[in-house]
């Protein structure tokens, strides 16, 4: 049976996302045999859909904007939530930051996750622990594309409150896949990011970077 390192390796390419072309990871391409798979045959080997391994428009963008101000994770410790192959994480880390936690409920994420952070040059701690609801000694969390159904959306934002409210730096990005409350958001970007598994830029989501802010700032 395949190692999980071996499912990763085995059916990614390295390539350069369309937004950070700074970081090289392991994704799915047009190059990749995955680029074509129907669930059947996703199925016969033995993989899930392989979110992990796209970069998606809220990953792109919340790496941007970390490239482009590193004052927001230098020094300090953060969590990579729903990490995926960890775009915003190995962008944190290449921003100075401390040290980055990757976390999905997918291994075959954490594993990519930790494969390309290696590639870059860095290591990361993973886990497929369930977060939402605890603390943790994390000073920022990155929350890159998370917000695509609702009922998730709202527990995943309680959640940042909470933690903003307890004075962690709280990061979303939302490519607008489903409403929710804005209120005690701060637009800190917006940006043109490739939609889902886009690898080429032709379709190009308008992608928020947002801040919860702490309740003393609403």
């Amino acid at each position: 049976m395949a190692s999980l390192r071996e499912v990763v390796l085995r059916n990614t390419v390295l390539a350069r996302p369309w937004l950070v072309p700074e970081l090289e990871l392991r994704l799915v391409t047009h190059e990749s045999r995955l680029w074509t798979a129907l669930d059947g045959e996703l199925a016969a080997l033995g993989m899930p859909m392989p979110y992990w391994a796209f970069a998606w428009p809220g990953g792109q963008a919340l790496a941007r904007h970390l490239l482009d101000h590193p004052e927001l994770v230098r020094g300090r410790r953060v969590l990579d939530f729903g990490c995926g192959g960890a775009v915003e994480g190995v962008a944190a880390l290449k921003a100075g930051a401390a040290s980055v936690l990757c976390a999905d409920l997918d291994p075959l994420a954490v594993e990519a996750a930790a494969l390309n952070a290696r590639h870059a040059g860095f290591a990361v701690e993973t886990t497929t622990a369930e977060l939402v609801g605890t603390h943790g000694p994390w000073e920022v969390v990155l929350c890159g594309d998370v917000t695509y159904e609702p009922e998730l959306a709202m527990r995943v934002l309680r959640w940042l409150h909470d933690l903003a409210a307890a004075g962690t730096v709280a990061l979303l990005a939302d490519p607008g896949r489903v409403p929710f409350p804005r209120e005690g958001l701060e637009v800190l970007g917006e940006y043109d990011a490739p939609h889902d598994g886009d690898v080429r830029g032709t379709t190009l989501w308008k992608t928020q970077v947002l801040r919860v802010a702490p309740p003393e700032n609403r």
